[in-house]
């Protein structure tokens, strides 16, 4: 191998190592929590996709040029693997940022929606209430001026014409008595599906973190076998290097 090889050989080795690690660090788990954050690190994702794409051709490339091809190419697909892995960590992380954002989004309209609804109810009641009270004030004024002018026919229909507007007003409120109700258990609803939300996110916080420890353990254990590779391969270039041309 010339000294020009092995000088372009270790320039291609050398940022695998900490290819994974560097994008990883600037995503940690459980740092992707705003909408912004989650566009920047799906834009980043997209971009290290492309980067480890050719990185990797390339360094897949240089193996041919090396002794021992496929322990070279063997090291390329794993560390590819690597960099892929936790490029899809940081890419679902931010997907699934975006989604519970959208979700709460949806549920604080719908709460806003239901509150609004419930004061225009309110405003209506109270509107109702007057009218009723003003249409009672008349009806008493008619029949105390109407004061025995009225046959007993017309008392018993303006009494039963009484009793059908009052059974009407007592269904329009217990509808809308039931109606505030139901707003009332969506809106404690809607609190308990908040709060189960930030449950499950910070167990997936966590979980996240343990994967990542154990991805950390895995990748210097890989560290620490490829270095033995890789001095195995030295010394079967250098024995090779040393045979009688």
């Amino acid at each position: 191998m010339t000294v020009r090889s092995l000088v372009l050989t270790l320039s291609l080795l050398l940022p695998a190592v900490a290819v994974a690690q560097d994008f990883g660090s600037r995503f940690p788990a459980g740092s992707i929590a705003t909408r912004e954050q989650a566009s920047q690190a799906l834009e980043a994702a997209e971009k290290e996709y492309a980067r480890v794409q050719m990185e990797f051709d390339a360094r897949d490339a240089q193996c041919y040029r090396e002794i021992l091809v496929n322990d070279c190419r063997s090291k390329v697909r794993r560390d590819r693997e690597l960099a892929r892995r936790e490029v899809r960590r940081v890419e679902l992380e931010a997907k699934d940022t975006q989604r519970r954002l959208d979700h709460e989004d949806l549920m604080r309209r719908r709460a806003e929606q239901d509150k609004q609804q419930a004061a225009e109810a309110e405003a209506r009641r109270a509107q109702e209430a007057k009218s009723r009270s003003e249409a009672e004030q008349r009806q008493q004024k008619a029949v105390e001026a109407s004061k025995g002018t009225l046959t007993p026919e017309e008392v018993e229909r303006n009494r039963a014409e009484y009793e059908r507007k009052q059974k009407e007003h007592a269904a329009r409120l217990a509808k809308e008595q039931q109606e505030a109700a139901q707003r009332a258990q969506n809106a404690a609803e809607y609190q308990k599906k908040q709060e189960e939300a930030a449950k499950r996110a910070e167990v997936n916080a966590a979980e996240r973190k343990r994967r990542e420890e154990r991805r950390a353990e895995r990748k210097k254990e890989l560290e620490r076998k490829e270095a033995d590779r890789e001095a195995i391969r030295k010394r079967a270039e250098e024995a090779a290097a040393a045979l009688p041309r």
